[in-house]
């Protein structure tokens, strides 16, 4: 679903999640105090039937599926609806796309999406589907990054054109807000939230391969590009810089009070 220009002919291309979602938790889970604001946000949950659009291998479906009714996790990945599966036994999984969704109008009273935006081509489309599925009344969470939480992240410090190529294809907060707008949700707030232990992020995590292969961003550098970049890190951690490099980034995701951002909307 990712777009790629003439730079990454040495590319791997667009994420295979069916490969992927063997090392995907290796790297990121699902926060507690992301959890906990995304429930405050989609409230009230109790006797709601609640959809994960993009689950991924169901960490959030783990975490939320004995706070509302039932919970539905869509993905179009085999490989990680088979991981989510595997956490989430009893929960309904079903493989689609979330451009068109599966389900009769008004079917949900709840929604959220997370770090699965900018994997859909048509944004706009999706949004629409979103709104038909809901109920009136029904909230909508999507969790993503602005373009300035991006730069908090050391990565992009050893990998720097990752940070142009996620810029390009993550609609920035304000974008998700327009999108929500635009196909009638009402109520749209913003809200800034830290990863705590959701993500790893030292220097070091990325000189392990099952961080790198979990990461879509990855996918979309050259070979040359994630060697040089593994070995200015191993530079910076013979020297000792990395620690402060690190602690550089950290100190400005704390200046915004967190990494990801949640929008959260109503329909009418």
């Amino acid at each position: 679903m990712n777009r790629q220009t003439a730079a990454d002919d040495n590319a791997s291309g667009p994420m295979d999640y069916d490969h992927a979602c063997l090392n995907y938790d290796f790297s990121r889970t699902a926060g507690k105090s992301n959890v906990q604001l995304l429930v405050e946000l989609l409230y009230p949950l109790k006797n709601s039937l609640l959809l994960d659009v993009g689950c991924g291998t169901g960490n959030h479906v783990l975490k939320l599926r004995d706070l509302a009714r039932h919970v539905v996790g869509l993905d179009p990945s085999a490989g990680m609806l088979s991981q989510a599966k595997a956490k989430a036994w009893d929960a309904s999984l079903l493989r689609a796309d979330a451009q068109f969704m599966p389900f009769s109008n008004r079917a949900f009273n709840a929604a959220y999406c997370i770090q699965a935006l900018h994997h859909v081509p048509d944004k706009g489309k999706f949004i629409s589907e979103l709104y038909r599925i809901l109920k009136p009344g029904g909230r909508f969470a999507v969790e993503s990054c602005s373009h300035e939480q991006l730069a908090t992240f050391c990565c992009y410090h050893y990998f720097p054109r990752a940070l142009e190529i996620d810029r390009q294809r993550i609609p920035d907060i304000g974008e998700v807000a327009e999108l929500l707008s635009a196909a009638g949700f009402c109520d749209i707030t913003i809200h800034v939230c830290p990863l705590e232990d959701g993500f790893r992020d030292a220097p070091a995590d990325y000189l392990d391969k099952r961080v790198r292969d979990g990461s879509s961003t990855f996918a979309l550098l050259t070979a040359v590009e994630i060697e040089e970049g593994c070995e200015r890190i191993r530079q910076d951690m013979r020297s000792g810089k990395a620690a402060g490099i690190e602690a550089d980034y950290r100190l400005k995701a704390g200046r915004m009070a967190g990494r990801v951002s949640f929008v959260r909307a109503v329909k009418p």
